[in-house]
């Protein structure tokens, strides 16, 4: 399996196996469990399942309980958990850690076990037979990589994708970093946007990357020779410390988007698992920006 720091996002076409694999298992009632679901899920996805080690798996819920649908996030918060419960949803696929741990391992929490937020959440869970299975490393490793490519489907950049080796390029008609930056923040639904560099600076190339894929592919993408980057998150004395000293002697636009930027690609999740399931009702549920810009 492919982890986050290091997927080589190639835009492709997703090659997964048909449908018909999970609807042969279908019970005769037509209500899955949540461990059939996961097994349909697994299979259909075509990939050798590796947890790695704790990652995609079924993290918190019954195996046993009774599934009424599906909703894809980027990470289940209370506010995702309770607009599923509205939409009569109950397995749940974020792409993150959904228990304030990387990889939702309880015994290496910093949180007690009687956290209030903690409690407060398993709670939820338990009253509405709620079912949580992640899925992070597959989701990059499917092919193509479906959170780099729903990005890039969201941003509307599908037919400017340049054929290179590394991160996506776009190729844009001329355009000031400021339009662009306007374009990014309109297309992912950001009330904040950072961008480091001249707002009135002519943009026609664009390194694009989501996440947190390291300091070292972001510095890459900086050295890339694209007129700008579209980050995630950074670590900012390496990532933006070498964008200042690279602003030292040539122009260089950053973006930064947040590690929610990785969302659209569970858009992408949900499309596809909607073929897998096509007797339950599937939805991705959009994250909301939770910044707000005082300025």
């Amino acid at each position: 399996m492919i982890d986050r720091r290091t997927t080589v996002a190639v835009l492709a076409g997703a090659a997964l196996a048909p449908a018909s694999l999970v609807r042969a298992a279908t019970p005769p009632s037509g209500r899955l469990t949540a461990r059939e679901v996961f097994a349909a899920i697994k299979a259909a996805s075509g990939q050798s399942w590796d947890p790695n080690p704790t990652d995609d798996r079924i993290i918190y819920g019954r195996r046993d309980a009774p599934i009424t649908g599906i909703a894809t996030c980027f990470t289940a918060s209370i506010d995702v958990l309770r607009r599923a419960k509205a939409a009569g949803l109950n397995y749940i696929v974020p792409h993150e850690a959904s228990f304030f741990e990387r990889y939702d391992d309880f015994a290496e929490s910093a949180l007690r076990d009687a956290d209030p937020v903690l409690v407060a959440k398993k709670r939820f869970l338990d009253t509405n037979g709620m079912v949580i299975q992640r899925m992070h490393g597959h989701a990059h490793s499917w092919p193509g990589d479906a959170i780099m490519t729903g990005l890039v489907r969201k941003l509307g950049w599908e037919g400017n994708r340049a054929q290179r080796p590394g991160m996506p390029w776009i190729d844009l008609p001329a355009i000031s970093a400021l339009d662009l930056g306007r374009h990014i923040a309109a297309r992912l639904g950001r009330r904040t946007l950072r961008m480091f560099g001249d707002p009135g600076r002519m943009v026609r190339t664009v390194s694009v990357s989501a996440g947190m894929p390291g300091e070292n592919a972001q510095i890459q993408q900086l050295e890339s020779g694209a007129d700008a980057v579209l980050l995630g998150e950074v670590r900012e004395p390496e990532v933006l410390g070498y964008a200042q000293d690279m602003a030292a002697t040539r122009p260089v636009t950053v973006y930064l988007a947040g590690h929610t930027a990785e969302d659209p690609g569970m858009e992408l999740v949900a499309d596809w698992l909607k073929t897998v399931f096509p007797a339950l009702p599937v939805q991705w549920l959009e994250a909301a920006d939770p910044y707000t810009n005082p300025a």
